[in-house]
């Protein structure tokens, strides 16, 4: 099959594009400069004439390279598939239908109709998705566990690195106050974050906190394996990219996840809610380096089962057949 990947959310097209390749598939990944995205929702429709045309190159493309099928990430980019009228899978991916405008709640709500397939990346984003769509379905992110690899043991760092944005959707407020606490209690815990979120200047006005500038990914492994504990998002009851990748490292995951049912085993995160619970937590694991290896080996196993790119990619590939065979029984009968 020929595949077009649209849209590269948290690397998940290119993860997708290089399973799908080892499937045997000939996978393009299209990347869409998104003119003005950082724009306030209020603002953005100014842009709409560059972002026309944008899609309209993109629909030029598609045509010309004669795909099989389209993978669109995040939900109101289905409005290329619409306008292109050629058959898609819809992906969303978190704000995309978390944080619907009355800009964008149109073209969402098209392109979800529209959609011969649509998956969702996190399981909290279920009840936004199904009502839309009630046979939408939860497609775990693919993880590279041969790139994202523990490079040292965690039981060889007592540090702690803050994976996620310093931002409110991520529970930066909470992990604030935990680090907060530990300045206080435990001076002697080192902790490492990402610069550029919206509280980056409370972070950096802490003692125990270092920032570091915004990491290319092929940094990412070298760095979560520099530290023997991970602090993750505390918000929302669910993951993203970041916290997977660092369970790949073989990293014991502070976080908040809440969907129990999601998977068939429970994903073994140091569950912590508030700023106590994670500074608790935190405490915990830098005093114990033999639980550090066993919760981060845990994690490291459950993330190559649940999140593996061959087995995520095979329910790419198998929704992709089941449109090109829908299709073609539409033109026999038509």
């Amino acid at each position: 099959m020929r595949i077009a990947e649209i849209n590269d959310i948290a690397f998940v097209a290119s993860d997708l594009a290089k399973g799908l390749r080892d499937r045997g598939h000939d996978v393009a990944v299209i990347r869409p400069r998104l003119f003005g995205g950082r724009l306030p929702w209020m603002v953005k429709p100014v842009v709409s004439p560059v972002r026309g045309a944008e899609w309209a190159q993109i629909i030029r493309k598609v045509r010309q390279g004669k795909f099989d099928v389209v993978h669109i990430h995040y939900a109101y980019l289905g409005m290329i598939g619409v306008l292109g009228k050629f058959p898609y899978i819809l992906h969303c991916h978190g704000s995309d239908v978390r944080e619907i405008t009355s800009f964008t709640r149109p073209m969402i709500q098209r392109a979800l109709r529209g959609a011969e397939k649509v998956f969702y990346a996190t399981p909290d984003l279920a009840a936004y998705v199904l009502e839309r769509r009630p046979d939408a379905e939860f497609l775990p992110n693919p993880v590279d566990s041969e790139v994202f690899r523990p490079i040292e043991p965690a039981a060889a760092s007592d540090s702690v690195f803050i994976c996620c944005s310093l931002n409110d959707i991520k529970g930066a407020p909470r992990i604030l106050d935990a680090c907060r606490r530990l300045a206080v209690l435990r001076p002697d815990i080192k902790i490492t974050a990402i610069s550029g979120g919206d509280y980056t200047a409370e972070f950096a006005a802490l003692p125990n906190v270092t920032l570091i500038p915004h990491q290319p990914r092929n940094h990412l492994p070298e760095i979560i394996s520099q530290h023997g504990v991970v602090i993750g998002q505390v918000l929302l009851g669910a993951v993203g990219m970041a916290e997977l990748e660092s369970m790949a490292c073989a990293r014991p995951v502070v976080s908040w996840f809440s969907h129990r049912g999601a998977y068939e085993e429970f994903p073994p995160f140091v569950r912590a809610v508030d700023g106590f619970d994670i500074a608790t937590a935190v405490a915990r694991l830098v005093d114990d380096a033999s639980e550090r290896t066993r919760i981060g080996d845990a994690s490291r196993a459950w993330v190559s089962k649940y999140h593996n790119v061959d087995t995520v990619s095979e329910r790419v590939e198998r929704a992709a057949e089941q449109i090109i065979a829908t299709n073609q029984r539409h033109q026999r009968t038509g």
